[in-house]
């Protein structure tokens, strides 16, 4: 076994190494201005030099204890010295704000220093005994140190804090704590240092954002800006105290402030013009420092004077000449200032073109401070200026004014202080100067980036509508960006959006902000931007607006976040839009009609009110258009009517009041004729639809009875269902004959009953124990169109039985006195409907005139013994000529709808049928005029109403001069209906034609 020999060093140069970097520490950390936390650790590395210095002499194994802890130490102190070097580096502003946390970081390191001494094994060394001791005491001082922040800099850093969070403090304030910083850092207070130091703190947040310190970033920034109004009004200050020296030395020296030429030695010999930046070369000559270096670029070093060869090249700043050249042009500038001054007071036009166009000349040669024109009060007498009806005056103004506000938060705020805003506001009021407006809006950006104007901004009287106006109108295309950069950082200052301000742009229909909001914002955000919209008035234009912003398709999103509060928003919001037909095309394409039905699933009764009314909407005049499980995949009929019909089975009243709406607008619409039979198959929905007429008070009641009808439209046998439960048959009479029902529900109380059976008894028995035909009767003489055709359909069947007894009790009534008015203004369905009760009632005339029996004597009746048609006893109650309607049927011959007039033809192809009376018949429709209106129905497109008339002229024409007046022109009308693909019009054609032949040459 082979011992290996245990190897000697000399330890010294490990000591010098690691003592060289603490003393490099210690300095670099003395160099942080009165950061006592840094000034402990200088301490302690100092202490620590000193001690290892006196190890230099030893010799230790290379594996000893003391090299280890060597090799240790220089580790952390390394860490230190980059800890050290990171906060020499930053601003004294960022280590005023991060006091706290350098502390712990200083205290760390310390600790971390003083546990590497532990590692130092100094018994095992021959070494003084009172080092071991110095060692030891010094490694607990350091491992139990602690580090805290100075008094000072702590109610600095409170006060920062504070000022901070409230956003934009007193200048006073600023300043102050920008002083406070300064004498607690130990250093000056002069403007040099202050900009000095927030350059460096500008570049800690730079470094801050590279390294993702979000939160440091965020509080650095408000400092930064909280600081930055210190440094202005320190600058601000200085250039004011500037100003009045030279306003001083102006007005005691020159009259009416004429400016001063420059002296010929300002002026460059190269160049001819004023010196902005004199250099002297070797030969004492003076030029300006781009001229002369020019020169001397192409060639040798020459005097351009004298021509004599310099010795060298070098170029001295003048700086006499400087000042002196400074100190006058900024002289003439306050003689300038002051010049316009007294041309914008003077009034007149003229002379204020001319002011305004030597301060933009003042503004573009940039050499002094635009602030002084400030100091003199001009920016008053400017806005005094827009005021005249002078577009070129108000385009000088604000070209001026742009240039003084640029970049110079002072001058902006000076500028509302003398109603900037309400005058740029009024110029834009009037948009129809392209140039003007142009220069106006620009202005208005540049006022805009400072947040308290853009408040005051939202604040002004017709701001908001004036800039929404000139966006919506378009007649400024170049502008849209500018403007609605304006119109968004009124909506939202990076931190919160300004529900006023956005309340206001909706109102005149710009909805970008509030959408942006809506689908970007945080919960409370989109929560107090729906609780707005249910506030506002919500015309056709600004729904549209909205859902081109596509707010539908926030809105769904916010149904599907999964938040009751959000979803409860979101439903109430949609329900304002649900009737617009392009915002029902929008939710069905978002997917939004599934979220309904899970909606009607969940506990929550608001919900289930919400959803329902929206699926209302939704189906309301559009059916199933609109019913999409996703952008193009229709939903099943099915599937609905099963939800629909479970929430009306065990749901609250306003639930089951809208799940009707929901299957009314169903059942209606062309494109769900099989819903009905979806309902009827199901025993329970026809017991909860019964149920409902019976016992439900209005409006359930009678949107069930509106349902049983449309139903019945759809499927006449599903009468069935009703017409054998006596109860709601009794609820049906009893409505219509006590008008409990009224309009629609009138009208489909009526359509029901006109599908009932006749044959039924018990309908018989009902009808006579309720009186029901004056009630009818009443309906066909009011206004309710719908119920006009519906009460006819029922008379008219009454009509049709020939039972002389009904016919006689319906025309005590005066039905047909009634029908007049409805053959002249009601619907098609109305006049076809009266004019087969009118044909009924004709062809029971003769009936009618006789006696109910023979010994009975209705002595009131009042006869007429004179008729037309009859040449008998006939009333205005039982015959059409005497009540006057036939003129009032030949009317209906024009009617653009051929089932119309088909029905006319038919109730007066009944005047001239009967054996009886066909040629007073035929005289009675030549003196209406009857028989002209013929011709045209003849030719019509209809072949029926072609058939007909055909029908009628072959009676007309067997008359004593019919044939003369009329058949020539029958027998042309003829002509094309002799060949005519239909053959029983075919053949009634040609009969007639073959009949006329016969007869007319």
């Amino acid at each position: 076994m082979t011992i290996g020999l245990v190897e000697f060093v000399p330890v010294g140069l490990l000591v010098n190494l690691v003592t060289d970097r603490l003393t490099k520490t210690a300095i670099a950390a003395r160099d942080i201005l009165n950061e006592k936390s840094f000034v402990v650790l200088a301490n302690f590395l100092l202490s620590i030099q000193s001690i290892l210095r006196k190890l230099e002499t030893q010799t230790v194994d290379e594996n000893s204890c003391v090299v280890r802890g060597l090799n240790s130490l220089k580790h952390e102190v390394n860490k230190a010295e980059t800890l050290v070097k990171k906060y020499k580096e930053r601003s004294r502003i960022s280590n005023v704000l991060h006091c706290r946390r350098i502390c712990e970081e200083v205290q760390q390191s310390i600790r971390d220093i003083g546990n590497t001494l532990n590692m130092f094994d100094l018994y095992t060394v021959q070494i003084n005994e009172e080092i071991k001791y110095q060692l030891t005491l010094l490694e607990s001082q350091m491992v139990h140190a602690e580090v805290r922040a100075s008094e000072d800099m702590l109610r600095v850093l409170e006060t920062v804090t504070i000022e901070s969070e409230r956003g934009r403090a007193d200048r006073a304030v600023a300043v102050e704590l920008l002083e406070r910083i300064a004498f607690s850092q130990g250093v000056g207070q002069s403007p040099s240092y202050i900009s000095t130091e927030l350059y460096k703190f500008k570049r800690d947040i730079e470094e801050a954002e590279r390294e993702k310190e979000l939160q440091d970033v965020q509080y650095m920034q408000q400092v930064m800006a909280l600081l930055s109004q210190a440094d202005a009004e320190m600058a601000l200050e200085t250039s004011r105290k500037r100003f009045l020296e030279l306003r001083r030395a102006v007005s005691r020296s020159r009259e009416n402030f004429i400016t001063h030429e420059p002296y010929s030695y300002f002026k460059c010999p190269l160049t001819g013009k004023v010196m902005n930046d004199p250099v002297m070369i070797s030969s004492n000559n003076t030029f300006e420092r781009e001229a002369i270096e020019r020169e001397f670029a192409r060639g040798e070093p020459k005097d351009p004077i004298t021509g004599m060869v310099l010795q060298n090249s070098i170029l001295i700043p003048n700086q006499a000449l400087y000042c002196t050249i400074n100190l006058w042009r900024q002289q003439n500038y306050v003689a300038r200032i002051l010049k316009a001054k007294i041309k914008l007071e003077t009034k007149s036009c003229a002379e204020q073109k001319r002011a305004l166009v030597d301060l933009s000349e003042l503004c573009k040669e940039g050499t002094n401070d635009k602030n002084w024109i400030i100091f003199e009060s001009l920016l008053p007498l400017i806005v005094g200026a827009l005021k005249p009806n002078d577009n070129e005056l108000r385009a000088l103004c604000f070209s001026v004014l742009i240039a003084v506000v640029q970049d110079n938060n002072h001058g902006k705020e000076k500028l509302v202080e003398a109603n900037g805003l309400s005058q740029i506001i009024k110029c834009l009021f009037h948009d129809l100067i392209p140039d003007l407006t142009r220069v106006a809006i620009n202005l208005l950006s540049e006022l805009t980036k400072d947040k308290n104007i853009l408040e005051q901004l939202g604040q002004q009287r017709g701001a908001i509508l004036t800039l929404v106006t000139i966006l919506i109108r378009g007649n400024h295309p170049e502008l849209t960006m500018d403007i609605e950069t304006i119109l968004n950082e009124l909506s939202y200052d990076g931190n919160s959006y300004n529900a006023g301000n956005i309340r206001s742009m909706v109102q005149f229909n710009w909805c970008k902000s509030f959408a942006h909001c809506l689908c970007t914002g945080t919960e409370e955000c989109k929560l107090a931007m729906v609780k707005m919209l249910a506030q506002l008035q919500l015309d056709d234009n600004r729904r549209e607006a909205l859902i081109q912003q596509n707010v539908i398709d926030a809105l769904v999103g916010m149904l599907k976040s999964g938040k009751f509060s959000l979803e409860l928003a979101a439903l109430e919001a949609l329900h304002r839009f649900s009737l617009h037909a392009n915002s029902k095309k929008c939710f069905a394409e978002a997917g939004g009609v599934p979220l309904l039905l899970r909606f009607l699933e969940k506990p929550h009764l608001n919900m289930k009110v919400k959803a329902t009314a929206i699926l209302a909407d939704i189906t309301m005049l559009h059916g199933t258009s609109f019913l999409l499980c996703d952008e193009k995949t229709p939903m099943e009929a099915c599937k609905l009517v099963e939800v629909i019909m479970g929430i009306l089975t065990f749901c609250e009243l306003p639930i089951a009041e809208n799940a009707m709406k929901v299957l009314l607008s169903l059942t209606e619409a062309s494109d769900a004729s099989d819903l009905t039979g979806l309902i009827l198959d199901n025993d329970n929905n026809l017991q909860t639809i019964r149920g409902f007429i019976k016992m439900a008070q209005p409006p359930l009641q009678h949107q069930a009875i509106q349902l049983v009808f449309c139903m019945c439209r759809k499927n006449p046998s599903t009468i069935s269902f009703v017409e054998h439960d006596d109860e709601c048959l009794k609820v049906l009479l009893h409505g219509i004959k006590n008008e409990v029902f009224e309009g629609s529900v009138q009208a489909a109380a009526t359509g029901i009953l006109s599908y009932i059976r006749l044959s039924e008894n018990d309908l018989n028995k009902l009808m006579a124990t309720e009186n029901l035909l004056p009630a009818l009767v009443k309906i066909v003489c009011g206004e309710n169109r719908e119920g006009q055709a519906n009460a006819l359909g029922f008379l008219v069947r009454l009509t049709d039985s020939f039972d002389i007894q009904t016919q006689r009790l319906l025309i005590q009534l005066c039905p047909i006195l009634c029908l007049k008015q409805v053959l002249r203004s009601g619907t098609a369905e109305a006049k076809i409907l009266s004019c087969k009760f009118l044909e009924n009632i004709s062809k029971s005339t003769a009936k009618l005139n006789r006696e109910t029996h023979r010994w009975s004597f209705n002595l009131s009746r009042k006869t007429s013994v004179t008729c037309k048609l009859h040449k008998g006893r006939c009333s205005s109650k039982d015959c059409i000529v005497e009540a006057g309607v036939v003129p009032d049927i030949v009317e209906m011959l024009k009617d653009q709808n051929p089932e119309v007039a088909l029905a006319g033809l038919k109730a007066l192809y009944l005047l001239i049928v009967e054996e009886s009376m066909p040629e007073h018949g035929v005289q009675i429709l030549d003196k209406c005029k009857a028989i002209d209106n013929l011709f045209p129905l003849i030719q019509s497109n209809s072949h029926a109403c072609s058939e007909k008339c055909i029908d009628l002229f072959e009676l007309i024409l067997r008359h004593s001069g019919m044939k003369n007046m009329y058949g020539k022109m029958v027998k042309m009308s003829l002509t094309a209906l002799c060949t005519s693909r239909v053959s029983s019009l075919q053949q009634k054609a040609v009969r007639l034609f073959r009949q006329l032949e016969e007869v007319v040459p």
